[in-house]
C-alpha cells in the first residue's frame, strides 16, 4: 500500500473517504479519493481536532467516515451524524484480511478509507443512547463478576499459603459462616495481618457492588421500555435477571434482523463451514458476535436442558453422537436464542416441550 500526500485541491466536488484509526493517544486520519490516498494525518484524540483538519476538505462534496467499533464506543459517531457527515462503525472481526506485513495505525486507517469507498465493510448498529447507558449496568456486572473470581482466588491462595483451611462444619464457601471465619482469623507477622485485610476488603466491596449493581438492574426490568419483552424472556425456566437483561439490552431491537440466521450470525452462535468437493463440514462457533450475549445464553442454556424435555432430548442425541459437552450446549443456546427471537416477534412467552 502507497501512502503519499496530494494537493488536497484534488478533492474539489468529488466524494472523499475518510478512515479513522482511535487510540487513547492519538487518532490517525486518512483521505482516499479517486482511488488514491490524498493524505494521512495523526492528530490529537478529540472531535474538534478533527474538526480542524477537515478545513482543507470543504470543497469536497461529501465526507463519509468510518472507524473501528471498539473502546471509544459511538460518541464520535453521533458527534460526526450531528453534524451531518456519514459515518459507519464496523466491527474489527469483519475488516478483509490482507497480506501487509507491516502493520501501521496510518495504514490501518488507509485500509478502513479504500475498503469504505469500495463498500467491504460491515457496518454495526449503533443504539440509542439511553439502551447504551442502560447497557453499561449489564457489562458492569459481568466486570464486578470476573472481579469477584479473581478476588477469591487471591484470598484462597494466601489462606494455601498459610496452610489455613476452614472447619469442617463449614461445608460451602462464600456463606455469611466462610466470611464471618474468615473475618476472624488473625496472623503473627503484622504485614500479613494488612495484607490479608485488604485481600478480605476488596472482595467485600466487590460483593456489595455487585448487589447494588443487581437491584439497579431489577428496577431496570420493571421500565416500561423493557417490562413486557423481559416478561416474556424470563417465561424460560433458567433465564433470569442477568441473561434476560443482556438478552434485551444487548439486542435492543429484534425486527432489524430479518431472517434467523442474521440473528445466530449476530450472536456468533453460528458455526463455521470448511467445505472441499462435495462436503461439508461444520466447526466451531464464528466468535464473530456479540460475545456477551453468546456468553449468557450459553451459561442459562446449562439450566435450561434441566426443565426443557425437548432440549434435554437435542443435547443427549448430540452427546450420543460423539459431539463433546461444549459444542452441544452451544447447540442448545443457539436453538434456545431462535425460540426466544420467535417469542418477542410473536409477543408470546416461552412454551416448554415444543419443538
Amino acid at each position: 500500500m502507497k501512502l503519499y500526500k496530494k494537493n488536497t485541491e484534488f478533492v474539489q466536488d468529488k466524494q472523499v473517504f475518510c478512515g479513522i484509526d482511535v487510540h487513547d493517544k492519538q487518532w490517525t486520519l486518512a483521505f482516499f479519493c479517486d482511488g488514491e490516498i490524498v493524505e494521512t494525518v495523526q492528530t490529537q484524540p478529540y472531535y474538534k481536532a478533527l474538526l480542524n483538519r477537515l478545513a482543507n476538505y470543504q470543497s469536497a462534496r461529501k465526507i463519509s467516515f468510518v472507524y473501528e467499533a471498539g473502546f471509544s464506543g459511538f460518541v464520535l459517531y453521533r458527534q460526526l451524524s450531528k453534524d451531518g457527515y456519514s459515518c459507519i462503525v464496523t466491527p474489527p472481526s469483519r475488516i478483509v484480511k490482507t497480506d501487509q506485513k507491516v502493520k501501521t495505525d496510518k495504514r490501518d486507517a488507509a485500509k478502513l478509507a479504500m475498503l469504505l469507498s469500495a463498500h467491504l465493510l460491515k457496518a454495526v448498529t449503533v443504539p440509542p443512547i439511553d439502551v447504551e447507558a442502560d447497557r453499561s449496568i449489564v457489562r458492569r456486572h459481568d466486570q464486578l463478576v470476573k472481579s469477584q473470581t479473581r478476588s477469591k482466588n487471591h484470598i484462597n491462595s494466601f489462606l494455601k499459603l498459610h496452610d489455613l483451611k476452614p472447619p469442617v462444619d463449614i461445608k460451602v464457601r462464600w456463606t455469611k459462616k466462610h466470611l464471618a471465619w474468615l473475618a476472624h482469623i488473625s496472623f503473627d507477622q503484622p504485614a500479613h495481618e494488612f495484607t490479608f485485610k485488604q485481600l478480605l476488603n476488596n472482595y467485600c466491596n466487590i460483593r456489595n457492588e455487585i448487589k447494588e449493581t443487581l437491584l439497579f438492574l431489577r428496577k431496570l426490568s420493571r421500565d416500561p421500555r423493557y417490562q413486557e419483552n423481559y416478561r416474556i424472556v424470563t417465561s424460560v425456566k433458567g433465564v433470569g435477571l442477568i441473561t434476560g437483561m443482556t438478552f434485551l439490552l444487548e439486542l435492543f431491537d429484534i425486527s432489524r434482523f430479518s431472517n434467523v440466521n442474521k440473528f445466530s450470525s449476530f450472536m456468533g452462535l453460528t458455526p463455521s463451514q470448511f467445505s472441499s468437493g462435495d462436503h461439508v463440514r461444520l466447526g466451531h462457533i464464528t466468535r464473530e458476535g456479540n460475545d456477551h450475549m453468546r456468553r449468557v445464553l450459553v451459561e442459562s442454556s446449562w439450566t435450561v436442558i434441566r426443565y426443557d424435555p425437548i432440549l434435554r432430548e437435542k443435547y443427549l442425541r448430540l452427546r450420543a453422537r460423539g459431539v463433546n459437552g461444549k459444542k452441544a450446549i452451544v447447540a442448545i443456546a443457539r436453538t434456545l436464542a431462535v425460540r426466544l427471537r420467535r417469542c418477542l416477534l410473536d409477543k408470546t412467552p416461552y412454551l416448554v416441550g415444543i419443538d
